[in-house]
C-alpha cells in the first residue's frame, strides 16, 4: 500500500487536465479460476499420514469471490484502482469401514477429510479509458502492477471409532500460511450508468502468478499412543512440525517438493459502483 500512496503525492502535485478528480467506491462479486494444479494433482490425491488411509479427495476448481475497490479518476483517459478481493475453496472426502482401534479389536470407523484454501488479494491497478460518455457508460482496459496475494490453508481429518456403544474421536488438524504471491494481471471492463451517481460494472481478467511457499502454523493430532500408530506407519512419525514447509509426494522423482499454489487463471465479476 505505501506504493499506491506515493502514486497518489506524485500524481497529486499536478492539477488533474480536465479539471477534477472523480472518486467512486464499489463492491462486487464473481467467480475465480485459478489453476491450483499441485495441490489438485498431487497433494489432493495423498491419503491420510496413518491409517484410516482416507483419500483423495476432489480437485478445487476455483470459487466464488467478493471483493471491494477506490478509484480515483487521475485524468479523464485514466484512472487508479485500489482493490481488496477474498475467495476460497474447497474440498471434502469421506471414508467408513472397520479397523483395529485399541484393545477393542476390530471397530467400525468413519472418517472425514476437509480441505479449505483461502486467498486474500490487495491489488493496485491502473485503468485506460477507451469509451467514456460522462453519466451514460464506459468502456476501458486495465492492468494490475502490484497484486499480493496471501494463501491460508487448512485441512482437518476427522476420525470416529464405535466400540462398546461409545464413539471415540480423533483427528489430525493442519494450517498453514504463504509468505506471500503476486500475480500479474490484465484485463477489460465497463460500466453502465443507473444514475448519475451509481453504475453496473462488469469485469474479466486474466492473471498469471504463483504464491510459493507455504509453512505450517500449527500441525496437531489427537491419537494416543494405545492407538498403536508407531506400529501403523513403522514407528516413525509422519507428522511435520510448526514451520515446516508444506510439501507433496512427487511419484515421478519419488521425492517431496514444496507446495505451488498456481493461480493462474480468469476471473469475472459483477458490481455496484457509487460515485461521489
Amino acid at each position: 500500500m505505501p506504493v499506491f500512496f506515493l502514486i497518489i503525492l506524485l500524481l497529486g502535485a499536478v492539477q488533474p487536465a480536465w479539471g477534477e478528480s472523480d472518486w467512486n467506491v464499489e463492491v462486487f462479486s464473481g467467480y475465480n479460476d485459478a489453476l491450483l494444479k499441485s495441490l489438485n494433482d498431487h497433494l489432493l490425491t495423498e491419503t491420510a499420514p496413518l491409517p484410516p488411509r482416507v483419500g483423495g479427495s476432489p480437485p478445487i476448481e476455483g470459487g466464488p469471490l467478493i471483493g471491494a475497490e477506490v478509484e480515483w479518476r487521475v485524468r479523464r483517459s485514466f484512472s487508479l484502482v485500489a482493490m481488496t478481493t477474498f475467495w476460497e475453496g474447497e474440498s471434502t472426502a469421506i471414508e467408513s469401514g472397520e479397523i483395529l482401534f485399541q484393545d477393542f479389536g476390530i471397530v467400525p470407523f468413519t472418517a472425514h477429510r476437509t480441505t479449505r484454501v483461502s486467498f486474500n488479494e490487495y491489488a493496485l491497478r491502473g485503468r485506460y479509458h477507451l469509451v467514456d460518455e460522462p453519466k451514460r457508460y464506459r468502456l476501458y482496459l486495465e492492468f494490475g502492477f502490484f497484486n499480493q496475494v496471501k494463501v491460508t490453508y487448512t485441512e482437518d481429518f476427522n476420525y470416529i471409532f464405535e466400540a462398546n456403544g461409545q464413539q471415540f474421536l480423533r483427528n489430525v488438524l493442519s494450517h498453514a500460511t504463504s509468505r506471500g504471491g503476486y500475480l500479474i494481471t490484465w484485463g477489460i471492463g465497463g460500466d453502465y450508468y443507473l444514475t448519475r451517481w451509481a453504475a453496473i460494472n462488469l469485469t474479466a481478467n486474466y492473471r498469471l502468478g504463483n504464491a510459493t511457499p507455504l509453512f505450517y502454523k500449527s500441525y496437531r493430532h489427537t491419537f494416543l499412543e494405545q492407538n498403536a500408530i508407531g506400529e501403523a506407519i513403522g514407528g516413525g512419525s509422519p507428522f511435520p512440525s510448526a514451520g515446516d514447509q508444506v510439501t507433496f509426494l512427487d511419484t515421478k522423482r519419488n521425492l517431496r517438493r514444496p507446495l505451488e499454489m498456481e493461480l493462474s487463471g480468469w476471473q469475472a465479476a459483477v458490481g455496484i459502483r457509487i460515485f461521489f
